[in-house]
């Protein structure tokens, strides 16, 4: 079962790959159907992470709830729950694994630079596109590729927590790994497609 789901996981690595050349091809042929299948693709991708994170957004508000709570029952009653304690950790993963992608594609990220703000289109398009290739779908690729053994070892056991009392459902959370590196690399997609175009628009080259 364990190398069932590495070499299944290793298969996705590899045909998403081809997939996510798309991009990289309009721009070395200027395709005008390419450019337009690019941008249907970008638009699925978009749908789905955005989807996903509009889902995954309610966890904050539980999340925060849950916490009031803990600080009531164990500062007003006395009273503690170590499963409580650890849904906390469980919602701040799913929240943040799983909105990276909608982060990116709408640019709330968090952004250290002191030249690509003020940089022109072009140059935007391209720091965009070059560090989507050399940087983000490598990384995605690879967290895929090498998250499968690790993951699936964590279903065999069906691992859970260490604490007797503690929610037994470690597998799923660490599940949301190979999850959290595909959904970001739709939205390197739908960046390096929007990059794509603005390289290949005159008015953008221009200004």
């Amino acid at each position: 079962m364990l190398d069932l789901i590495g070499n299944a996981l290793t298969l996705i690595a590899a045909a998403a790959s081809l997939l996510l050349l798309l991009p990289l091809l309009f721009v070395l042929t200027n395709s005008a159907k390419l450019g337009s299948l690019c941008t249907s693709i970008a638009k699925l991708f978009d749908r789905i992470n955005n989807g996903v994170a509009r889902t995954v957004m309610w966890a904050a508000l539980l999340m925060a709830l849950t916490q009031v709570t803990i600080v009531v029952m164990r500062y007003v009653f006395g009273i503690n729950f170590i499963w409580l304690q650890e849904s906390i950790l469980y919602m701040f993963g799913f929240l943040f694994l799983l909105t990276s992608g909608y982060a990116l594609i709408n640019d709330e990220h968090v952004r250290v630079d002191i030249f690509y703000r003020e940089a022109p289109k072009k140059r935007k398009a391209l720091v965009d596109f070059v560090g989507t290739y050399i940087f983000l779908f490598p990384i995605c690729i690879l967290i895929i590729w090498a998250g499968g053994a690790y993951v699936a070892r964590s279903w065999q056991v069906m691992e859970g927590s260490t604490e007797a009392s503690g929610i037994q459902a470690v597998f799923l959370l660490k599940s949301m790994i190979p999850i959290f590196a595909t959904l970001l690399a739709l939205a390197g997609f739908s960046l390096a497609t929007a990059a794509a175009h603005d390289l290949r628009s005159r008015e953008v080259a221009a200004g």
